[in-house]
């Protein structure tokens, strides 16, 4: 850690505990508040593509604000809640304001603070010091609470249905229920898809990417495109999905 990292003040120290890492290299740690605290102040680093998940025991209701500072521009952290594993529903690379992020709770149980770098970053190997500044504030409050989501992020750009095919089988139209995510800092989007006969439910979703006119999943699954017009084509392991150059865009 930098000397600069070390000199950052830690007006209350939060007591992180790690346990096992799991295989996609996001290590897990959970935050502890100081008794009658409020607010944790952390600081760490990482390198290259891995991940660190900090974990928040909070309740529906609560206000959630967390700033981050880094001597690398690259560095950003993800809200995630309690009821997703890797769908944001705040990202600080593509937020209104990056690395600023306050909200409203919405449901009980453990909230992810996520903390990356960019991808570029990550790929050339990169090291990242930073301090992450939380606080949880206010009452719980159940009536604040919601259903646990059906699939995907909780808030996204549009929605709809895609054609889609398993296993060779004829394409289906508007079989496969989609929701996406354009982003803000460049061109490109997530957008995250129903498997063709998979039922909706948090974490049932295919998530692909698609940014500078490449696709790609965070699955070990192989990928084909092609293109046709403003059609899309794109073979995730045995399902295929056509996504028209709107569901990108917009429009």
């Amino acid at each position: 850690m930098s000397a600069a990292a070390r000199r950052l003040p830690l007006l209350l120290a939060a007591v992180v505990a790690a346990f096992t890492a799991r295989a996609d290299a996001i290590r897990t740690e959970r935050v502890f508040f100081a008794p009658g605290a409020t607010r944790a102040v952390i600081a760490g680093s990482l390198e290259g593509r891995k991940s660190i998940d900090y974990l928040l025991g909070a309740r529906a209701g609560q206000t959630l604000s967390v700033t981050m500072d880094s001597d690398n521009t690259a560095a950003y952290f993800n809200v995630i809640p309690p009821d997703a594993q890797d769908v944001a529903v705040y990202a600080g690379h593509s937020g209104p304001e990056p690395n600023r992020y306050q909200g409203t709770l919405d449901l009980d149980g453990d909230w992810k603070l996520r903390v990356y770098l960019y991808r570029a970053a990550a790929r050339r190997g990169e090291r990242a010091d930073y301090r992450l500044d939380v606080s949880i504030t206010g009452e719980p409050d159940p009536a604040a609470a919601r259903a646990a989501n059906d699939f995907g992020p909780r808030e996204w750009d549009a929605r709809g249905d895609l054609g889609c095919a398993r296993g060779g089988q004829p394409m289906q139209p508007a079989a496969c229920p989609f929701k996406v995510t354009r982003y803000r800092m460049e061109p490109g989007a997530t957008i995250f898809v129903l498997p063709p006969g998979v039922a909706a439910e948090p974490g049932a979703e295919r998530i692909l990417y698609f940014q500078g006119g490449a696709w790609s999943t965070p699955t070990a699954d192989a990928v084909a495109v092609s293109k046709r017009a403003d059609l899309w084509t794109v073979t995730v392991g045995a399902e295929t999905y056509e996504i028209p150059e709107a569901v990108i865009v917009g429009g």
